[in-house]
C-alpha cells in the first residue's frame, strides 16, 4: 500500500532527525554532561572554550598571545604576571641557568617592589615574585621551587630576599630587608646592594613615594642598570634618603629625579643637591611622556638612550604599577626591554606611537640582515586590548626604506 511506504519513510526521517539533533546540536542532553568539547574529550580552558595545543579555540590564541613583533604575558593579577615573567627570563628546562636568588615582595606594596628591582639586575639577578598579602601562594612556592635558586657569592649565598613586610618562605636561606616606611625600606635595599656588590651604585634614582605612575619606570631601569631607587616626598626629602646620599661611600654618585615638578618639587631638588652630588630631573608632562623621556634620556651611564632602531620594550598600564614590578625580570637580559606606559586599554598614547615610529626599524634590500624591535605586552586583553597590541606591533614592524634614485 502506498501509505505504508510513506509512513516508513516518515519514521526514518524522524529517526535521522533525532540522531542529528542529539549528536550535533546537543538536544536533550543534561547540562551536567558538559560542553561539546568536553563530551568529545577535548581539553577545555577556564572559560569553557576548547583548547587546542594549549591555546583557546579559534586562531590558537593569536593575536592576543603573540603577534609578529609582540609577546603578551596575559593575566589580570600581578602575582601571576610575576611568575610568568620570572619563568620567561629564567626558563627551567633546557641548558639555561636558574637565577641564583629570588626576591619576594608583597603584591600590594609597589614602593617595596620598585626599590627591590635593583636586586633583579645582574650580577645579583634575583627576579621578583609577588606574594598575596605578603605570603607566597602555593603556586608561588611551586614557581620558586621550579626556579630553584641555589645562592651564589653574588647573592651572599642567600637564595631568597624578602623586601618589605613579607613572610619568609620556608626551606630557603632568606635575607630579610625591611623598614618602617618606603624611604627606610629603599635605604635598606641600598645598604644591602652596596654590601653585595662591594661598592656604590652608578646612580641614585629618586622618585615620589606617592606617585606610582611616575615611579614605576625606575623599577624597569633599576632592573636593567642596577642603579638604586630612593624615595622623596613632594617638598621634603626623608631623613633615610638623605642619610644614604650623604654617606661618604656614596660621594660623587649622581642623582636623577623622575617626574615633573608637581610630583617632586624644585624645593626637594635643592635639598638633594645640598646633600649629595649633581641632580638632574627627567621630567614629562604626564606618565606616558615621562616614561618616553627616560627611554630617550642619556647622561653619562644613566638613561636608556634608545634613539635608534632595534630595541626591546615592555608596554604596561600607568594605573597598574605592580604589573611593572612583576615584569622587571624581562629587562635583565634578552632584548633588555625598556618600559613604555599606556593610560588606556584601547589605544596607544600619541607620544608612545610617535616615539616608536621615530625609531622604527627599516631595511633597503634584505630584511633578514636588518635589526629588529620586540615588545612585551603586560596583562590580558581587558588591560591592553588586542587592537592596542596591533598598533604596538605595527609601530615595531620592520619596514622597507625607499632610497632616492641616483639616475
Amino acid at each position: 500500500m502506498p501509505w505504508l511506504g510513506l509512513s516508513i519513510l516518515l519514521v526514518l526521517v524522524l529517526i535521522l532527525g533525532a540522531f542529528v539533533a542529539y549528536f550535533f546540536f546537543d538536544v536533550g542532553k543534561d547540562d551536567e554532561t558538559g560542553s561539546p568539547a568536553e563530551v568529545a574529550g577535548v581539553e577545555t580552558g577556564a572559560t569553557g572554550q576548547a583548547v587546542v595545543a594549549g591555546h583557546a579555540n579559534g586562531p590558537l590564541g593569536f593575536p592576543s598571545t603573540a603577534t609578529r613583533n609582540t609577546t603578551r604575558i596575559a593575566g589580570s593579577d600581578p602575582v601571576d604576571i610575576s611568575m610568568a615573567a620570572a619563568l620567561a627570563a629564567y626558563p627551567t628546562s633546557g641548558p639555561g641557568s636558574p637565577p641564583a636568588a629570588v626576591t619576594v615582595v608583597d603584591s600590594n606594596d609597589w614602593q617595596s617592589g620598585v626599590a627591590a628591582a635593583t636586586l633583579t639586575a645582574l650580577p645579583i639577578g634575583a627576579p621578583i615574585l609577588l606574594a598575596p598579602s605578603g605570603t607566597l601562594s602555593a603556586t608561588g612556592m611551586d614557581t620558586l621551587a621550579q626556579l630553584n635558586p641555589l645562592g651564589s657569592p653574588d647573592t651572599g649565598e642567600n637564595k631568597v630576599f624578602t623586601v618589605g613586610q613579607v613572610a619568609p618562605p620556608s626551606g630557603y636561606d632568606v635575607e630579610r630587608i625591611a623598614g618602617g616606611d618606603p624611604a627606610e625600606i629603599a635605604a635598606a635595599v641600598a645598604e644591602e646592594k652596596a654590601k653585595l656588590v662591594d661598592g656604590p651604585p652608578d646612580a641614585f634614582v629618586v622618585v615620589s613615594s606617592d606617585a606610582p605612575e611616575y615611579a614605576s619606570p625606575a623599577a624597569t631601569w633599576a632592573a636593567r642598570s642596577g642603579d638604586v631607587v630612593l624615595y622623596t616626598n613632594k617638598d621634603d626629602v626623608p631623613k633615610a634618603t638623605l642619610d644614604v646620599i650623604k654617606d661618604k661611600a656614596n660621594k660623587g654618585v649622581p642623582i636623577f629625579v623622575l617626574g615633573p615638578s608637581d610630583v617632586v618639587s624644585s624645593k626637594a631638588l635643592k635639598r638633594l643637591d645640598k646633600a649629595g652630588s649633581t641632580v638632574e630631573r627627567v621630567g614629562g608632562d604626564d606618565p606616558a611622556s615621562a616614561a618616553v623621556e627616560l627611554v630617550r634620556y642619556s647622561s653619562g651611564l644613566f638613561g636608556w638612550n634608545l634613539n635608534v632602531p632595534g630595541h626591546g620594550y615592555v608596554l604596561a598600564r600607568t594605573d597598574r604599577p605592580m604589573d611593572v614590578v612583576a615584569a622587571t625580570a624581562l629587562s635583565t637580559g634578552g632584548t633588555w626591554a625598556a618600559l613604555l606606559l599606556t593610560d588606556s586599554s584601547d589605544k596607544l598614547p600619541q607620544v608612545v606611537e610617535d616615539y616608536l615610529l621615530d625609531v622604527k626599524p627599516g631595511y633597503t634590500t634584505d630584511p633578514t640582515q636588518a635589526i629588529f624591535s620586540h615588545g612585551w605586552v603586560i596583562g590580558d586583553d581587558s588591560i591592553i586590548s588586542v587592537d592596542e597590541q596591533a598598533r604596538f606591533d605595527d609601530a615595531l614592524e620592520l619596514e622597507i626604506v625607499e632610497t632616492a634614485s641616483t639616475g
